[in-house]
């Protein structure tokens, strides 16, 4: 028995959201696996360690991330092996179910719908690297939950009690979101924005008392509050809060130099791959559309279509001063573009019809592409996976390991203790540009089991004198190379070595 045409548009429209989520969900289970990322494979190592004591904020590992992030790692690596990339899954079903809820307090069924899809398009297109659990996707999701229930707080509130309680959980969600990503302060942005416009706008004191609007601001800034303290607390007790304030924010600006004295000339390259990442995604067809197309509101008293304009563009100018320009950083336009999709849909719109097609467009091609690069393309990550495994199979329990100076997926793959702090290159260049602490390490009572070196030292203009080389030499008996990449193992350590993987087994 079949369903009427009629019947299955109907059941399609009533339950659009629902089946945008679910389409969400299947696109991202297509990349389950243990084989994680460089970011994302750092830092779920970092967050099986922080726990740990040593001299850094993260126990014996430094990075420059918030330990909100850390902390979700830590949550998803007890989900099980593959519980990084369900985090992953979750997490995007959650930013498409928030959008829909963000739209459908403002434009009803029809926006919430749009909102949904328009997520789905970029919240699980593999161009964007979203199939991966990264701080963009994380704070982007908070954003947008945030988003919702300060929307639903002025709008919609049944009650005193609701506006207080939604505008408390739009704040700690919005503080959350900086703990993911410490430049994703978007919901601020956008509640500083429409609370403050509609306080001032006549026309919009009208539909929205004043007084409901500074008792959600307060909720809000309260709301806020709870999770910025819990983390002073925290970091407190670790590292010290002058520690957490450099790693969020001093780092940055260090790290920028850093960049700037050695070439722009990688940067500029991935800027234009970012550009075409945008395009192939639909993310800048989007943007440039809904930018020309509802530009003239931001003419009128429409406080809601301030805050998504200004929020916007924040989001597009943290990007493009973030300096590196990884594909994963357009995740952070999800929130506006694709709740600004979604209200600007329906017909009365202007633009409201290509708005939609521009939807369908990017859905359809994330529906196809994603899969399509998922299943057919050799995946980047299988060498550091098979070289950390190698490692985990002839080592011992008590085994250290420093890969040399970048791919701590390496590390986490091999399930060993990191034996030096800085796992990153850029840490490495900006805090150990003389490698003295990474030498002092090779030399010292404690010196790592296994070394590994990824990339050779002058290739960030590290060590000229090549005295890594030389202490590895001296200290070191060489059992690789594994895939391509040498590796070492203490003098005077006997292990059984495992056999050596095959070339396919590099690549495949």
């Amino acid at each position: 028995m079949t369903l009427p045409t009629d019947g299955v548009r109907g059941f399609a429209r009533r339950q659009s959201v629902l089946l945008a989520c679910l389409a969400t969900l299947a696109v991202h289970l297509l990349s389950l696996s243990r084989r994680l990322g460089q970011d994302e494979g750092g830092y779920a190592m970092v967050a099986r360690y922080w726990r740990d004591e040593g001299a850094y904020l993260y126990g014996p590992q430094w990075v420059d991330r918030p330990p909100g992030l850390i902390a979700l790692f830590d949550l998803a690596q007890r989900l099980g092996p593959y519980g990084v990339r369900v985090t992953a899954a979750l997490t995007a079903v959650l930013l498409v179910a928030a959008l829909a809820a963000a739209a459908g307090v403002v434009g009803g069924r029809a926006a919430a719908g749009w909102a949904a899809w328009a997520g789905f398009a970029l919240g699980s297109s593999v161009l964007l690297q979203t199939q991966r659990l990264n701080g963009e996707l994380a704070a982007a999701t908070f954003v947008v939950v945030s988003v919702a229930a300060l929307l639903r707080a002025v709008r919609s509130p049944s009650s005193r009690v609701e506006t207080v309680l939604l505008g408390a959980l739009a704040g700690a969600a919005a503080a959350v979101a900086v703990l993911m990503k410490q430049n994703a302060v978007d919901a601020f942005v956008f509640a500083a924005v429409l609370l403050t416009a509609g306080v001032l706008t006549r026309a919009n004191r009208a539909i929205c008392p004043p007084a409901v609007l500074r008792a959600t601001a307060v909720a809000l800034v309260a709301g806020a509050s709870l999770p910025v303290a819990l983390t002073l607390v925290w970091a407190k007790s670790h590292a010290g809060v002058g520690d957490l304030a450099y790693a969020m924010y001093g780092f940055r600006a260090d790290a920028s130099s850093v960049i700037a004295d050695w070439s722009l000339d990688a940067p500029l390259r991935r800027l234009g791959a970012l550009a075409l990442v945008a395009l192939g995604s639909g993310l800048a067809f989007l943007v440039v559309h809904l930018a020309v197309s509802q530009r003239r509101r931001l003419g009128t008293v429409n406080p809601l279509a301030w805050a998504i304009a200004a929020t916007a563009a924040f989001e597009l100018v943290a990007m493009l001063a973030g300096g590196n320009y990884w594909s994963h950083y357009l995740i952070a336009l999800i929130p506006m573009v694709a709740l600004a999709a979604g209200l600007s849909a329906h017909d009365d719109a202007p633009g409201g019809r290509w708005t939609r097609g521009l939807v369908v467009l990017a859905a359809t091609a994330t529906a196809v592409v994603s899969p399509a690069l998922v299943l057919f393309r050799a995946d980047p990550t299988t060498s550091a996976y098979t070289v950390g495994r190698w490692v985990a199979d002839s080592a011992d329990g008590d085994d250290t390991i420093v890969v040399l100076h970048t791919h701590p997926n390496v590390v986490q793959a091999s399930g060993l203790r990191p034996g030096y702090p800085y796992s990153w290159s850029l840490p490495v260049r900006t805090l150990d540009p003389e490698l003295s602490l990474l030498l002092e390490t090779l030399t010292g009572p404690e010196a790592p089991t296994w070394v590994v070196r990824w990339d050779p030292d002058y290739y960030w203009g590290l060590d000229p004198e090549s005295r890594v080389d030389a202490t590895l030499a001296a200290r070191y008996q060489s059992v690789g190379p594994v895939c391509g990449y040498p590796v070492w193992l203490l003098d005077g350590t006997e292990r059984d070595l495992a056999a050596f993987p095959s070339a396919s087994d590099c690549t495949s």
